[in-house]
């Protein structure tokens, strides 16, 4: 048998689940939906879970499950947490997975759930130490110090996130709105929108946006119609960029403040689609945050959260052989 652990990264969009042998390596990915319970019913996020899971263990039958860490959106309070944590509990009582844990693994101490800030952090900057900035769909900024202090900046819902890719994506139906009213003046978003949306005509938008089908990642998805005409360099598209990049500053320099990090004593992980791949956005932050924010030593880019799970899992599971319970 192998001993392994897993960890899984549950996102607004995408939910990764990663097999990992004790040494780091890894040996099984999954892939599903998103398993965000502020925007999923319990049912949907046990399946989109377990399908992940299922995925990612494969045809890996001789493996010997001891720690699970799941770095979940949405588990800011305790209620989700335990939610996600029962989820997990019922999917590994499957008769196909439960023979697969270990005889040591106890779900009671064994499954350790926390936000997705907290696996990106370790990800970006390879220890719980320093700040997280997160745009994808929505947008949160998370701090944490050597002490454990945590500081949480935003994060509230797409519909009050400020530096999203939501955000984005509604400034520009807006300036699409705007510029066909004779508010602002014509902007390469329009067409560019409208294709996207499949619409031929600017007055048909107020239709598109009220379908019951429509999805907030729907919306966010805009932010790479934005990202296209600002490189052609439309105004509008830069006006909103350069908006939702000062928020997300904003954030990031709110938080440094509240955990009152002494100079060159942080890293700052950048980490979800906006930040990723809009370079406008993550230059326009990284300039700012290192004219202003001396806290700050350096700035990391994280494109795989999923390793920062899998790292607090193989940290978690060697606390729970030495003493018998997880370090908190």
């Amino acid at each position: 048998m192998k001993s392994c652990v897993l960890g899984i990264e549950g996102g607004g969009t995408k939910t990764i689940c990663a097999v990992s042998t004790l040494d780091g390596e890894v040996i099984g990915m999954g892939q599903s939906g998103t398993t965000n319970p502020n925007l999923a019913s319990e049912t949907e996020v046990k399946d989109e879970l377990q399908k992940a899971i299922c995925e990612a263990i494969g045809n890996h039958r001789e493996l010997s499950i001891e720690f699970i860490c799941a770095g979940m959106a949405g588990t800011g309070t305790d209620a989700n947490q335990t939610l996600i944590n029962k989820l997990i509990r019922q999917i590994l009582d499957l008769s196909s997975l439960r023979s697969l844990l270990s005889s040591r693994f106890n779900p009671s101490r064994n499954i350790y759930v926390c936000p997705d800030t907290v696996i990106t952090l370790v990800a970006g900057a390879g220890v719980r130490h320093g700040i997280v900035a997160i745009s994808g769909t929505g947008s949160i900024v998370y701090g944490e110090t050597i002490h454990g202090q945590g500081v949480r900046v935003g994060g509230w819902g797409n519909l009050l996130d400020e530096g999203s890719g939501y955000e984005i994506g509604r400034l520009a139906l807006q300036a699409v709105m705007k510029s066909y009213d004779g508010r602002a003046n014509p902007t390469l978003l329009t067409q560019m929108v409208l294709d996207t949306c499949g619409l031929d005509s600017s007055d048909k938008l107020t239709y598109y946006i009220h379908r019951k089908d429509l999805s907030p990642s729907s919306i966010a998805d805009l932010a790479r119609v934005v990202n296209s005409a600002a490189i052609e360099g439309d105004i509008a598209a830069r006006n909103i960029l350069e908006k939702v990049s000062d928020e997300l500053y904003d954030s990031i320099s709110v938080a440094a403040k509240r955990l009152d990090f002494k100079n060159n004593d942080a890293t700052l992980v950048l980490s979800g689609g906006v930040l990723t791949n809009i370079e406008m956005v993550r230059d326009r932050i990284a300039s700012k945050v290192r004219a202003n924010i001396s806290a700050i030593k350096t700035i990391e880019l994280c494109r795989e959260p999923v390793k920062g799970a899998i790292q607090i899992a193989l940290e978690k599971n060697v606390d729970c052989v030495k003493q018998g319970v997880p370090r908190k």
